[in-house]
């Protein structure tokens, strides 16, 4: 771990050279971010859907990838994106009542991008 701190509060590049140095997996940074966010999320309604299974899915695919030397920039890197923007299989109601059900067939561009990259999908943050 860089400069003694906690998992979930690395910096991108603290936390993907930590990746690649084996340091930590995918899956124990993914799951330090996880457990942040469910000591949090209560107190802050930052997220309106969190990724449990996905996210934990996504970073065994990236410690494969990690493993296997196939890694991309954003390997293993977690993030999240507002609910507004479109993410296959899980809800997007950007904060919406009448969205409440909606769940996309398809990745917006960027989510796309970022996921193509290798980085884990934690969850949906509040509009």
């Amino acid at each position: 771990m860089s400069m003694g701190k906690a998992l979930n509060q690395l910096t991108i590049a603290e936390a993907a050279q930590g990746l690649r140095r084996k340091d930590f997996s995918a899956i124990e940074l993914t799951e330090s971010c996880l457990v942040r966010v469910h000591e949090r999320n209560t107190d802050l309604n930052a997220f309106i859907t969190v990724c449990d299974e996905i996210a934990c899915e996504e970073a065994r695919l990236a410690d494969k990838r990690l493993e296997s030397n196939q890694a991309e920039p954003l390997t293993g890197i977690p993030f999240s994106v507002k609910d507004a923007i479109c993410t296959k299989d899980v809800l997007s109601t950007a904060a919406a009542k009448i969205l409440g059900n909606y769940t996309p067939a398809f990745d917006a561009t960027v989510v796309g991008k970022i996921r193509g990259q290798g980085a884990v999908l934690l969850g949906k943050t509040n509009c």
